[in-house]
């Protein structure tokens, strides 16, 4: 391609943690961009896992060089939004049916990705973290954290507003316009109707549905798609995040955040980037394997289950019976014929700020455009960003300001003045798109009590917004995550909740209004 004698003009297919790392790169550089997601920000795969900014110490085994890039990010992540991050830090514990070859070379590991690492004294780890099994035979700490996803992807959305980037959420990609062998622009359709978007370049971020975009102009992106389930536990059970000491496999860690834990995840290979349905068997397969670590875990409520597919990259003559590799790939289409396309694909959320990087340097080398990435030393906040992310602040400055009578979601402790920020200023009208920004309905209720009253608050600043709907697009989807949990005290929980929006609220339920974008 040419050299171009214009700031480019870029258009971004995919508002999760790549899509607008690299939305924010670009601009950052000087292109003008424009983003364009189905749904909402961050509602794939971004939100659809156990939360974790890692360390890379799970994978200091298997690819220390992908381990030790993801102890790069996740420093980062911290030092540029501290506000999404809260520094839980991580545990690896052996347990008697771990290999016990395997914590030596964890170890080793660990130092050759620059990882920091300690060896415990089990006994002090089992002190310190009474929910876990009483049978740790070794003990290593490491500087994992976690993360609030939606907040990262809508710091780095807001960015890329302010900097003269337009984010199009709730747009669907339904062609692309080439020409002359080059990629000049691409159609969207939305309520609005449809419109075709013109550009430079075109980059898929798509994540698991980066294979369909590409498909859409005759490209191959060869993508594994595995699906891993997660369930939500009543409560923090521990405080560090917790990871068996074994070779990366399923059911082997505990994450807490918020106010509950997860454990995970499973791993099954799927064909279809939407299959995030949870099975039953699922959900038992994951507590009997909770039990070997959190023995006492049946004995806590679990809130609900939920699936995401995570998108791993298939470099060509990969053995089959190898796992696929969790680094990221760029593919220049440019190389088999279509100039000014380019898909990036695979990597975690720990790695999206390295993966837009790596993306934007082989945009500007294909455009002949001079301009270096900043965006590990751009703040993505202003001013002072604090201690980072605890969630216990939030109860404590209702304590001190007594505001008792401003909340929404007391499970989270969101007020009235949140929202309302949120309805007013960023022109937010959907339960779920303030769901996803605020935690509303995360907690033990699951949106039992604040649905309605959010739906209140929205509709006291839109007329038109119609409430029944929504409301009954909320509850459906917080059914979709519980229906496989519900036994004992939950099942009673879960029938009471559908009695205040069926009975109470009579809100008429219909399955065809859930999208998967709304799922979690």
């Amino acid at each position: 391609m040419p050299q171009v004698d214009h700031n480019p003009r870029a258009i971004v297919i995919g508002g999760g943690a790549t899509g607008c790392a690299v939305a924010r790169d670009l601009a950052l550089r000087g292109f003008g961009v424009t983003l364009v997601e189905f749904g909402d920000l961050g509602s794939g795969t971004s939100s659809r896992f156990h939360g974790m900014l890692q360390s890379g110490a799970r994978y200091a085994v298997s690819d220390t060089d992908y381990a030790a890039e993801c102890m790069r990010e996740r420093l980062i992540v911290a030092d540029l939004a501290a506000g999404v991050v809260e520094q839980t830090g991580g545990l690896f514990v052996s347990l008697p049916d771990d290999p016990p070859e395997f914590s030596d070379r964890f170890y080793d590991g660990c130092l050759s990705a620059n990882i920091p690492v300690e060896e415990l004294d089990p006994d002090l780890v089992m002190a310190r973290e009474p929910a876990i099994s009483r049978h740790v035979l070794r003990a290593f700490s490491v500087p994992d954290a976690t993360v609030q996803s939606w907040r990262l992807v809508n710091l780095l959305a807001d960015d890329v507003r302010r900097r003269g980037g337009e984010i199009l959420t709730r747009h669907q990609v339904i062609g692309m316009k080439v020409r002359n062998g080059r990629m000049c622009g691409v159609r969207v359709t939305s309520a609005a109707g449809e419109v075709t978007l013109e550009a430079d370049v075109v980059l898929n971020a798509a994540g698991p549905w980066s294979a369909r975009v590409a498909a859409m102009v005759g490209r191959t992106v060869d993508l594994e798609l595995s699906k891993g389930s997660i369930i939500a536990l009543s409560h923090r059970m521990v405080s560090h995040a917790v990871n068996r000491c074994r070779p990366p496999t399923s059911h082997d860690i505990i994450v807490p955040t918020g106010t509950v834990g997860l454990f995970g995840a499973t791993s099954e290979v799927v064909g279809d980037p939407d299959t995030t349905n949870v099975r039953g068997q699922e959900i038992q397969e994951l507590l009997n394997n909770a039990e070997v670590l959190l023995p006492e875990v049946r004995n806590y409520r679990v809130y609900r289950a939920w699936a995401g597919v995570r998108p791993l990259f298939k470099p060509k003559g990969w053995p089959s019976e190898k796992p696929v590799p969790r680094r990221h790939s760029v593919i220049n289409h440019g190389d088999d014929g279509l100039v000014g396309f380019f898909t990036v694909c695979g990597g975690s959320l720990t790695t999206h700020r390295s993966m837009a990087e790596d993306l934007g340097n082989q945009v500007c080398l294909s455009l002949g455009f001079d301009a270096k990435c900043i965006s590990a030393i751009t703040p993505l906040t202003r001013g002072k960003n604090g201690h980072g992310w605890r969630p216990a602040d939030n109860y404590r400055g209702i304590e001190e300001d007594r505001c008792y009578q401003s909340l929404v979601c007391e499970c989270e402790a969101v007020t009235q003045s949140e929202v309302i920020d949120l309805i007013e200023n960023h022109g937010i009208k959907h339960i779920h798109d303030l769901r996803r920004r605020l935690r509303i309905g995360f907690g033990p209720c699951q949106g039992t009590f604040c649905g309605s009253r959010v739906a209140a608050l929205i509709a006291r600043y839109h007329p038109d917004f119609a409430s029944n709907d929504d409301l009954g697009r909320f509850w459906v989807e917080r059914l979709k995550g519980i229906v496989h949990t519900a036994w004992g005290q939950q099942a009673r929980q879960a029938l009471l909740s559908d009695t205040v929006y069926r009975e109470t609220l009579g809100v008429r339920l219909k399955p065809e209004l859930a999208t998967s974008a709304d799922y979690r």
